[in-house]
């Protein structure tokens, strides 16, 4: 590795509207070839700094400091300079992978745009160079996905599909703002050690930020630990994870979950079935060839029973509980709740027994209204509630519920923090006292601390309430740590499921086995 400094970052303060700084006073190097991780909780300015480094126009302000790219100042650079940089020099990898992306256009014309604005694209090797950077991503059928459009794809496949296109064009500096927070544990492996070759073969200089800190432990050679837009501690990846200094840093190593935790589990008392799948079945049609997304697949639930889902990007999980939540409807099967055999067009009733939360939960409310707005809709359409002043109360309780102030409510979506606005989420989905809450990813974007906190109030909740819970997840240490029950998914069907010391400590097929294997390595 070289010693080179490629970009330096001094004393830098960034705001959105020149009153609050989001980031204040940081200050690093960093050199050809080498990997920084930066960890910190939600709102701490960690996604902000990269934005500032990107030297495209998104709102970020420097108030001051200065950020030097090859000993060139980005902040007085002229705005031609600075596009000659975007892609080729300094290139991003989105959390939402939708930024990305037209989701109209196929992969294959974006691609090609992309390369030809860029001077990447080589019209006789494109197919070839294409799919070898998609299969060491383990995204089979190169040609088939280059002729697909975004909107035909998993969350995870486009943050794969997203990462190629990054390394087809060889920035100098690669900036990652959540690379695998969307991603199964292979997936992840498979996207760090794609990574890691950039690195090795472009010398290529990369910013992670994340807050799946067993991650950077395999990959970083430098952290940095944010809080309140400070980096409150810095260093190399074993002096920080090891010997962390900081207190805040202490707190954080202390809330990755760890699969030892696991024998805590309280089984549930209840014996009444709740959920039965019996045979349930999902294709789709595509270019007049059918494609199975589930296959016969059954599954059990007891009332107040915490079921866990995990499996690899594309498994089935997501189209299993639009299935069950009456979003999509099956090929085949059957769906039984509450000893109900359910239709695809379902009454309130239904509704009101089972709510789903997102993963993306920003996408899943209205950002014109505000969250209050959004709960009294739900409050009004399916519980009835006529009276303004009775939904308003019963809103106030329902943000006491989740941990959050009930002025919070008042603010708009992008106006909350993603800890919170799932909290909200959680609280719109509890307000029509559902006996079954869906739960697709729902902590997969958030960083350890805020994670925990949503999972501790799920588990209250559901004693309290008396709730199921189906909790979708590609973190199988996680789920060990909040279900009582375990299915693994693999190419749409169900391939295992037990309590979960059987699943963690007898696990019978290989691709469990694989996935314990990764989390432990």
């Amino acid at each position: 590795m070289m010693n080179d400094t490629i970009l330096s970052i001094n004393n830098l303060s960034v705001s959105y509207s020149r009153n609050n700084d989001v980031v204040s006073n940081v200050s690093f190097d960093l050199k050809q070839g080498e990997i920084i991780g930066i960890v910190g909780e939600s709102g701490s300015g960690k996604s902000t700094l990269l934005k500032a480094v990107l030297p495209i126009e998104n709102g970020v302000l420097l108030s001051s400091g200065e950020i030097m790219f090859q000993n060139k100042g980005l902040s007085s650079m002229p705005q031609k300079e600075k596009m000659k940089l975007r892609g080729k020099q300094i290139g991003m990898v989105f959390q939402n992978p939708k930024a990305s992306f037209n989701p109209i256009r196929t992969f294959r014309k974006q691609f090609i745009e992309t390369l030809k604005s860029h001077g990447r694209y080589e019209k006789e090797n494109f197919n070839q160079q294409v799919c070898e950077v998609f299969e060491s991503l383990n995204l089979m059928e190169g040609k088939r996905i280059l002729d697909s459009c975004p909107f035909e794809m998993s969350g995870g496949m486009n943050q794969r599909i997203s990462i190629a296109l990054s390394v087809l064009l060889k920035p100098s500096i690669l900036l990652a703002d959540e690379p695998t927070s969307a991603l199964d544990v292979t997936s992840q492996e498979q996207v760090m050690d794609e990574l890691l070759r950039m690195r090795e073969h472009y010398q290529t200089s990369i910013i992670i930020v994340t807050h799946n800190i067993g991650l950077l432990a395999k990959v970083a050679d430098k952290v940095g630990v944010m809080f309140q837009g400070r980096i409150v501690e810095f260093g190399t990846t074993n002096e920080v994870l090891q010997r962390p200094k900081n207190l805040y840093t202490k707190k954080l190593l202390s809330a990755v979950p760890k699969i030892s935790d696991r024998l805590e589990k309280i089984e549930s008392k209840n014996t009444e079935d709740l959920l039965e799948l019996k045979q349930l079945s999902k294709e789709f049609i595509k270019n007049r060839k059918c494609m199975f997304k589930l296959s016969q697949v059954n599954m059990q639930l007891k009332k107040g029973e915490i079921l866990g889902i995990v499996g690899e990007s594309g498994s089935g999980k997501s189209t299993l509980l639009k299935q069950i939540g009456g979003l999509q409807h099956p090929t085949a099967g059957t769906i039984v709740f509450k000893g109900k055999k359910l239709e695809f067009h379902r009454t309130k009733s239904d509704y009101c027994g089972m709510q789903m939360i997102f993963q993306n939960v920003f996408e899943s409310f209205n950002p014109r209204l505000t969250i209050r707005s959004s709960l009294s809709e739900t409050l009004k359409n399916l519980c009835g509630i006529k009276d303004l002043i009775e939904r308003n109360n019963r809103i106030d309780n329902l943000m006491g519920m989740v941990g959050l102030k009930p002025h919070l409510a008042d603010r708009y979506p992008t106006e909350l923090s993603g800890g919170q606005c799932q909290r909200a989420a959680i609280a719109r989905a509890i307000s029509v006292n559902p006996e079954l809450l869906l739960c697709d990813e729902i902590t997969s974007a958030l960083d350890v601390s805020v994670q925990a906190e949503i999972i501790k109030l799920l588990l209250n909740l559901s004693q309290e309430l008396n709730m199921a819970i189906i909790f979708v997840s590609h973190d199988i240490v996680l789920l060990s740590n909040i279900c009582e029950k375990i299915m693994v998914m693999h190419q749409g069907k169900c391939i295992e499921s037990g309590s979960v010391n059987e699943i963690i400590k007898n696990p019978k097929e290989d691709y469990t086995k694989r996935l314990l294997t990764i989390l432990t390595n």
